[in-house]
């Protein structure tokens, strides 16, 4: 009798351990990127060449993305070159310096999300709260003058929640008394680098889009450039 109700309770634990396992988990999701979405659309009037030089932070991927992302949505409108020297021999109309500074940051809330909240599964249904803040300055120069065109600022600061199992295994306090699930979300208040290249992946178009018709609204009524090489 005391042998098969122990095959029992093991089969009960095995199933919810699974449970765990393939449940409970959060997908990336960007609560504010609809702020980022850009709705405009310029066209420069005659062909221009833009030559990025970007600085931004050593092996820093989601600053090298969101570069990649403003130069893949400029292309669309104009010829880029990146990275652009200014020693190159192929010659630009417009050179732009993107200056990108990031910063990754957890947050306190990861703590109640994890204890009390394993109790109702709260990592899995809400996620964990990330910040994710990038200023980018952007400084536009003709080319063959250095003269200032424009030097302007975006700000760019996304509210991220996510949870994978590497994280919310800790909801297994349920099996015993919560200390897991209090220590894991003392721990958790830290930011996860597995959140820096899903959210990277997911903002590199649109937020570059919404750059990229920045730095086009500026150049495009421009009138001695397109035509100076």
């Amino acid at each position: 009798m005391n042998q098969n109700r122990n095959r029992f309770i093991l089969s009960i634990t095995a199933l919810i351990i699974m449970t765990f396992i393939t449940g409970c988990a959060h997908q990336l999701e960007i609560k504010n990127i609809k702020n980022y979405r850009s709705m405009e659309l310029h066209s420069p009037a005659k062909k221009i060449s833009v030559g990025i030089i970007p600085t931004i932070q050593a092996n820093d991927y989601g600053s090298l993305s969101l570069v990649k992302g403003i130069s893949s949505e400029l292309a669309k409108q104009v010829e880029v070159i990146l990275p652009y020297l200014k020693t190159s021999s192929r010659k630009v109309d417009v050179i732009a310096q993107i200056n990108i500074k990031s910063e990754y940051k957890g947050s306190f809330w990861n703590l109640p999300i994890n204890f009390p909240g394993f109790l109702i599964f709260v990592p899995a249904w809400h996620g964990y709260a990330y910040r994710i803040n990038y200023d980018v300055d952007i400084s536009l120069t003709k080319a063959y003058n250095n003269e200032t065109i424009n030097a302007f600022s975006v700000p760019i600061y996304l509210k991220i929640r996510h949870a994978d199992i590497s994280r919310t295994w800790t909801e297994i306090g349920w099996l015993e008394w919560g200390v897991i699930p209090l220590i894991g979300g003392i721990c958790f208040i830290q930011y996860d680098d597995d959140v820096t290249p899903l959210a990277a992946d997911k903002i590199q178009l649109p937020i570059g889009d919404y750059i990229a018709q920045k730095i086009i609204a500026r150049i495009k009524n421009i009138d001695d450039i397109g035509s100076s090489r």
